[in-house]
């Protein structure tokens, strides 16, 4: 018996690599056949997974990506953009080991670029980057890889968010919400477990990957106000970044960029400052939204006089307008409709104006 097993494994050493490789995805593929026919969605998840990853680390990123967006697409697109669907197309996304929370959200939009306003030059660079990054097989082939680290600055309702969600639509891929109020623990190193968990998440498949506020995570190490539980989560967000094995792409939003860590800004291929809209895109922002209902306005006009305001903003304006025109039952926008608009977001404004001051007069107050 003990010399049968002897020429046994002589024999297993002496099999040549590649029907080795075949026996392997022979049991891979058994596995897939076995839990379609039993309806196991889960397993034949797992499955599909373990044959792409394998695909991806030969090197054949477009057959990897080919049969990734094929998974996805067993799901129905509205489910899965009602974040309602129960966890059968993608892995069970992490939780908190204290609270049991969930530390990301995936959805999927379905935007275009139409569907954003941006300036000529955000614009043509966030096409080039979406470009590398639906070519990465063809840049393999050079040694070269594209840009996937981006940087959003900005004051609030400028596009960002928007934008991100643009990018995942015209790549076609999952868009992952980082859920910073779960991320962030009152256990000592938690929140870098919880970090930790998250980056092992984005490396089971390609998603273009959100992490707003980023400044919350990011926070300059040397500021004298910040403790060591800070510096030790942003230490730990340099080595995930650094250390991270994965084609998806990492945006990173923020509206206090002056708050982040320096060691930070040299992990982003592209940085994009998304200011407060000008006359030309101000106008265009109210065509754009406007473009729902019949009107003859001259909207060049209307955007003179909303210096200041943001996208959001514009948005909300012609939004409230739609709907006073909708509940009058008129068809057609008159300049009273939008002139009334503007005049309740000048009075909204004064009113957020007013508010913070009086909060600045308090804080200024306990500091006497």
């Amino acid at each position: 018996m003990a010399t049968n097993s002897v020429v046994v494994f002589a024999n297993y050493q002496n099999i040549p690599r590649f029907l080795l490789d075949m026996a392997a995805r022979g049991d891979l593929i058994r596995k897939l056949f076995r839990s379609f026919s039993e309806n196991d969605r889960e397993e034949f998840y797992a499955a599909a997974m373990e044959l792409i990853q394998e695909e991806r680390n030969k090197n054949h990123l477009l057959l990897a990506k080919e049969l990734e967006k094929s998974l996805q697409l067993t799901v129905p697109k509205k489910l899965v953009s009602s974040n309602n669907f129960p966890w059968q197309i993608y892995p069970e996304v992490p939780k908190t080991k204290d609270t049991g929370l969930p530390l990301i959200t995936v959805k999927q939009y379905d935007f275009n670029w139409d569907d954003v306003v941006l300036t000529e030059k955000n614009s043509q660079v966030l096409e080039t980057v979406v470009l590398e990054n639906k070519k990465q097989d063809i840049l393999s082939a050079y040694n070269l890889r594209p840009r996937s680290n981006l940087l959003f600055c900005g004051p609030p309702g400028c596009g960002k968010t928007l934008t991100a969600q643009v990018i995942a639509s015209v790549l076609s891929l999952p868009l992952i919400y980082v859920n910073l109020s779960a991320v962030f623990s009152s256990y000592l190193g938690e929140t870098a477990v919880n970090l930790k968990l998250i980056f092992d998440y984005i490396e089971q498949g390609q998603w273009v990957v959100l992490f707003d506020e980023f400044d919350a995570l990011g926070k300059d190490r040397n500021a004298a106000n910040e403790h060591g539980e800070i510096k030790r989560v942003v230490n730990s967000l340099l080595q995930l970044i650094d250390s991270v094995n994965s084609t998806s792409i990492f945006i990173a939003a923020t509206n206090h960029s002056s708050m982040l860590d320096t060691a930070l800004w040299r992990r982003f291929d592209e940085v994009f400052l998304f200011e407060k809209p000008d006359q030309k895109l101000r106008t265009s922002l109210l065509l754009k939204n406007l473009g729902s209902i019949r009107h003859k306005l001259d909207l060049e006009d209307f955007a003179s006089r909303l210096e200041g305001a943001t996208g959001a903003d514009i948005e909300r304006i012609c939004q409230n307008a739609i709907k006073s025109v909708i509940l009058q039952g008129e068809q057609v926008l008159k300049s009273g409709d939008l002139e009334a608009a503007i005049q309740h977001y000048q009075e909204r404004m004064q009113a957020i104006a007013i508010s913070q001051q009086n909060q600045d007069l308090l804080i200024e107050k306990k500091n006497d």
